[in-house]
């Protein structure tokens, strides 16, 4: 489904790494709602282990997993996301501001150019 595609983006192990020195890291012990479709997002999210179902009208329309980033494209655009996510207990999740992405974006142009592309789609 494009719009799952959209929202959703894999990331390299070596950015992973870099990501993680500036986001919070949380792992979640029982099944709880990441954010609700139509929400504006305050943070990105990189799923670090575990999984997280997308949801849409209470029905799970995809299951992602570990090096997953979601939402930066409604982030970073100030946008609704169009799924609600669900994420499954012993996940763990780095939670991303809008300034550490920018940070990383200036250290890794790959990632610029990426991100670049994901603010176009």
């Amino acid at each position: 489904m494009k719009i799952i595609k959209n929202m959703v983006t894999s990331i390299e192990e070596q950015i992973i790494d870099k990501l993680l020195r500036r986001g919070e890291r949380i792992t979640y012990s029982a099944t709880s709602n990441l954010f609700y479709e139509g929400q504006i997002p305050v943070v990105a999210y990189l799923i670090l282990s575990g999984n997280v179902h997308l949801t849409k009208n209470k029905k799970i329309k995809s299951t992602i997993g570990p090096g997953s980033l979601i939402g930066v494209k409604e982030l970073m655009k100030n946008d609704a996301v169009e799924f609600s996510a669900v994420i499954m207990p012993e996940t763990e999740v780095c939670f991303l501001s809008r300034s550490d992405i920018f940070d990383i974006m200036e250290e890794r142009s790959d990632l610029s150019e990426h991100i670049n592309q994901l603010l176009t789609a």
